[in-house]
């Protein structure tokens, strides 16, 4: 198959703090999203002073920002309260195999959206 859209309470199964680990479907897929607020922004500039009036300035900044707080809030949310389900679309050809710091593991499936 390839992508799957369902309905389900999620199950927490791992939380460090670093990463956060959920399951749905009866523990058949897992999915997983890191705590850390991963961003980047690279910024340069110039100044040029013509004259003691004219000025020149140039800047061109990237920043790329990710954040999953909103996700783990919603999986959170569901998963604490019996009967509230969110609708989970992945890959469920696609996974990334994780080992936790005291071994257990987990193949992630690739999230494309979380409501709920």
């Amino acid at each position: 198959m390839s992508t799957q859209t369902v309905s389900d309470t999620p199950v927490i199964e791992w939380d460090d703090g670093v990463v956060f680990v959920f399951s749905w479907s009866s523990k058949k897929f897992y999915g997983g999203l890191i705590h850390l607020q991963v961003a980047q922004a690279n910024a340069t500039g110039t100044q040029t002073q013509v004259t003691n009036i004219l000025q020149t300035l140039s800047q061109t900044q990237f920043q790329v920002s990710s954040d999953p707080q909103s996700w783990m809030d919603t999986i959170k949310s569901a998963a604490r309260s019996s009967g509230n389900k969110v609708v989970i679309t992945f890959d469920d050809s696609t996974s990334v195999h994780y080992t936790t710091q005291v071994g257990t593991s987990y193949d992630l499936q690739v999230l494309y959206s979380l409501a709920g």
